[in-house]
């Protein structure tokens, strides 16, 4: 991380000391969320999530019930009215149960862990997708208006807002710059209200 902001410091120093180059910089955060398949990818994500979350919860009711089946076990094998035979087979019934039931456990929390690994990797795969898009168009866009270099805003600790040629980046993707303006002061009036209480 260090050594990436020290290249983009001496880039910039090289750049700034020749007239002639270009510099630009956008917001690669405000791009990504505006792209015209975020919201269609993160609709794929809720409902995949919902659909995991539906899968999961059947094995969780089938998990309590094989719990309530366990503890109806155990009060039965604790019952004074037994005698010694049938308390033993009682407690060999919950012992096996038991154990049927710490597998089951395990299942399910493999199940959890492989859910939550598959919707990161979707995430990584559809942000990826989005991100290759938005190089390309900004590649483009650098090439076009002779750019020598266009940087991510978002890891520069300041810059001037005359260089930041998000809107345009915008525009060549589609948007209207006017929905991001409308969405960080609708932000903006957000935060002051909750600032406020």
């Amino acid at each position: 991380m260090k050594y990436t902001r020290i290249m983009m410091v001496a880039v910039m120093a090289a750049l700034m000391g020749t007239a002639q180059e270009k510099v630009a910089v956008v917001q690669m955060v405000d791009l990504v969320r505006f792209h015209p398949n975020s919201e269609r990818d993160r609709k794929l994500m809720q409902d995949t999530e919902k659909e995991f979350q539906s899968k999961l919860d059947k094995r969780r009711d089938r998990f309590d019930q094989m719990r309530s089946e366990f503890e109806a076990l155990v009060k039965e094998s604790r019952n004074p009215a037994l005698n010694d035979k049938a308390r033993s087979e009682a407690e060999d019934k919950a012992a096996k149960h038991r154990t049927v039931l710490a597998e089951a456990e395990r299942d399910l929390r493999q199940e959890l862990q492989k859910y939550q690994r598959d919707l990161a990797d979707m995430e990584t795969r559809l942000l990826r997708q989005i991100t290759g898009e938005l190089r390309d168009v900004v590649s483009k866009y650098a090439k076009e208006n002779k750019y020598t270099i266009i940087m991510d805003g978002t890891s520069l600790p300041y810059f001037d807002e005359k260089l930041d040629v998000t809107d345009q980046v915008l525009k060549q993707i589609g948007i209207d710059p006017k929905v991001r303006k409308e969405a960080k002061a609708k932000e903006a009036a957000e935060k002051a209200a909750a600032d406020k209480k």
